[in-house]
């Protein structure tokens, strides 16, 4: 349980992302696609599938125009980045009006996603396209959407654009005509579609024959038109270029260099190709590539006059090609100036790291070869990506710098090292702390993710992620407590992981102080993860030591702070879902403590650190047999047990385990007459009423709640109440 140094609380959305592309006043109205799509209304998927230059994007833009006089449409644009689940339903949820930081940190498919289904459920009727789903390969991701499809309300009509079938059960779907389907050869134009095109939208002015040439070729290809028609604007002798296109895909890239781009001045040409290493324009980057204040004229133009340039936003400032436009001028590119297209990506990446787009700035510096660059940005912005919940987004650059590269590089093994952890993987983490061990040069710093040093590093993470063992603990946060004073952003993560070792150790009163330090600093850190987890940590201490109006207190300051901060159910903070259910039960609100308990245990569980789910675990049994399922708990302290018997030094948990499961055994060896006392005892009623009831003397009932007290090892009425066992 660890937030890290620098908190940012949500990945930078791209706004672009959210509009479609402008409509071009060119582009031919397709009402009987409009027709088709308008059939997906209260079916569970729309799919536009077919290849590239097919129209799909504008298809569903100006479809989007026409619906939006009947109800809203929601729209995004899927990248690369989108592999990445939180990258992915943090723009959708901002396409839908939601707050798009509640996409991270907590659960997707248990949390983020049900909670998006519920919302939509009660909405009005309304549409959600997400443009170029096969730009998505992670198969997290597409699972996400698999799950977002198998439970989207009849009042939403996904629409799917994408080049390639996606991973979605589609044969069930069409069996059960919850699927609307345009495929390529819808997609394609008619000759009707053809001739408007081409004369009444472009002007071309085409002989009939000529048209049904063209279409033929073409075999109705938009994009293959359209490059047909740029070569024969302001020609003379239109027939004969008609008769030269012969359409094939294999002909269009040797066609975009005779003819499309020989259309253009050479400084206009020079200009698309030498951007077309670009995702996205604007004219001040793309002065940065191509070395010269010649961007804003040549957008201008080309967005007027060229349909394969889309605007991305109203103000049009950004921009980017057609995608199969950008392929091809790209090969071009290649072919003509491929020596220069590395430092192409280098002034990309410079201007990107200048303006603080990290991640495209990352990209193409890997694209240029500058791996030592990409690896300083890596090294310096990991920390704000991976408290945004985007650790996959982290993990995937390292993946993209060479091996080499990496395995000598002290700062990206560190990095490595903290990413392996956050994913759960423990030999990855040991495998590269290692490395960075044999490579020497500890003492080395201070850093730019905030650490003293680079065995500063190691210490904090080796404590924060110990996997079991407490000795390991206090001896790595001694030595980072002693580097990370108070001013250091990390002093938080090491004082609330000193805090929690004497804690598993029954050092109460030194996890008591670590703990009131950590909460100390949560306000000018910012570190409200370890902040909260160490609040509720304070409340569990309270509860321990009967203090129950400081343990109640704790646990709700607990709550309201992961609450405040966007955190209730991130994953983060299952502490303080263990601390409330714990203290309700105090109360003897059994009924309202199994829920919080039952959380906990589930956050911590995905954390895969044994003593933080063994804690959960410890206090959720006692409350599964109080409710009556004896086999369930009997399970829960065997899971408890096995993983304390895993731990390298699980410090004082098997005391606690034990003594919880003697707890419950204990209960269950009430007397009958225990038994019905323990009944009148979560009615309210006083001793001396009970005793009126049963018509004994006080005495015997007092003796008899005495003894039912000892055996369920409690102290107080409420305890026993929220121990009785059903």
């Amino acid at each position: 349980m660890t937030e890290l140094a620098g908190r940012q609380d949500a990945p930078v959305l791209l706004l672009t992302k959210l509009h479609p592309p402008f409509v071009p006043a060119q582009a031919v109205a397709r009402e009987r696609l409009f027709a088709r799509l308008g059939e997906g209304r209260g079916r569970r998927l729309s799919l536009v599938a077919g290849p590239a230059g097919f129209g799909k994007s504008t298809l569903l833009a100006a479809w989007r125009e026409h619906e939006l006089a009947h109800r809203p449409v929601a729209w995004v644009t899927l990248d690369g980045g989108d592999d990445d689940t939180v990258v992915l339903w943090s723009h959708v949820m901002a396409a839908l009006g939601l707050p798009p930081e509640e996409a991270v940190a907590a659960p997707l498919q248990e949390i983020v996603l049900p909670r998006l289904i519920n919302h939509l459920v009660e909405q009005e009727d309304m549409v959600l396209v997400l443009d170029d789903f096969h730009r998505l390969s992670s198969a997290t991701a597409r699972e996400s959407v698999a799950w977002f499809v198998e439970h989207l309300p009849a009042t939403v009509q996904l629409v799917l654009s994408t080049r390639a079938d996606p991973a979605l059960p589609l044969g069930a779907l069409r069996a059960h005509g919850e699927l609307v389907e345009l495929r390529a050869d819808d997609l394609r134009f008619t000759l009707e579609e053809a001739r408007e095109f081409l004369n009444a939208r472009l002007g071309l002015e085409l002989a009939a024959d000529d048209v049904e040439l063209l279409a033929a070729r073409t075999e109705g290809w938009p994009a293959g038109l359209y490059l047909a028609a740029l070569s024969l604007t302001g020609k003379d002798d239109k027939p004969a270029l008609v008769r030269a296109f012969d359409g094939t895909s294999a002909h269009v890239v040797d066609f975009l260099s005779t003819e499309v781009l020989d259309g253009f001045d050479p400084e206009l040409q020079e200009f698309m190709l030498r951007t077309s290493v670009l995702e996205r324009l604007c004219a001040p980057l793309c002065d940065a590539v191509v070395g010269e204040p010649v961007s804003a004229a040549a957008l201008e133009s080309l967005a007027r006059t060229n349909l394969f340039l889309l605007p991305l936003d109203d103000r049009r400032e950004w921009f980017r090609f057609h995608h199969l436009f950008a392929q091809l001028l790209r090969v071009e590119l290649e072919r003509r100036e491929g020596e220069l297209v590395p430092e192409l990506h280098a002034r990309a990446y410079a201007w990107h790291r200048e303006y603080g787009t990290a991640d495209e700035a990352i990209e193409h510096a890997v694209a240029a070869g500058a791996h030592a660059e990409a690896g300083e940005l890596v090294a310096e912005v990991w920390v704000h990506y991976v408290n945004a919940g985007r650790t996959s987004s982290v993990h995937d650059w390292l993946q993209r710098i060479p091996a080499e590269v990496l395995a000598g590089d002290r700062r990206l093994l560190l990095v490595r090292a903290w990413t392996a952890a956050l994913r759960g993987s423990e030999g990855d983490m040991r495998a590269a702390l290692a490395r960075v061990r044999e490579l020497g040069g500890l003492e080395d710093g201070p850093l730019p993710d905030g650490f003293a040093s680079l065995g500063s590093s190691v210490s904090v993470l080796s404590a924060a992620f110990a996997w079991g063992d407490v000795r390991a603990v206090l001896e790595e946060g001694a030595r980072s407590a002693a580097v990370e004073g108070p001013e250091s952003p990390w002093r938080p993560v090491v004082t609330w992981s000193l805090g929690w070792a004497h804690y598993c150790n029954g050092d109460l009163d030194l996890a008591e102080r670590w703990f009131e330090e950590t909460a100390a600093l949560t306000p000018a850190t910012e570190q409200w993860v370890v902040g909260s987890g160490a609040i509720a940590d304070l409340s569990l201490i309270a509860g321990m030591r009967g203090r129950r109006d400081e343990q109640r207190r704790l646990a709700d300051e607990a709550l309201a702070m992961a609450r405040d901060h966007g955190l209730l159910d991130a994953r983060e903070v299952g502490e303080v879902h263990t601390a409330q259910g714990v203290a309700l039960g105090a109360q003897g609100r059994h009924a309202e403590a199994l829920p919080e308990l039952e959380r906990g245990v589930f956050l911590r569980r995905l954390w895969r650190q044994p003593l933080d789910l063994a804690d959960g675990l410890i206090a959720l049994a006692p409350a599964v047999a109080a409710a009556g399922d004896g086999t369930r708990a009997a399970a829960l302290f065997a899971e408890a047990d096995s993983l304390l018997n895993g731990c390298p030094d699980p410090g004082a948990l098997p005391a606690r385990l034990a003594a919880a499961r003697r707890a419950v055994s204990a209960g269950e060896r009430l007397t009958e007459r225990e038994r019905t006392i323990l009944r009148f005892l979560g009615s309210g009623l006083t001793e001396r009423e009970i005793a009126r009831e049963l018509f004994v003397s006080y005495n015997t009932v007092h003796t008899h709640v005495k003894s039912l007290y000892r055996k369920l090892g409690v102290s107080s009425r409420a305890e026993a109440v929220a121990r009785s066992p059903r």
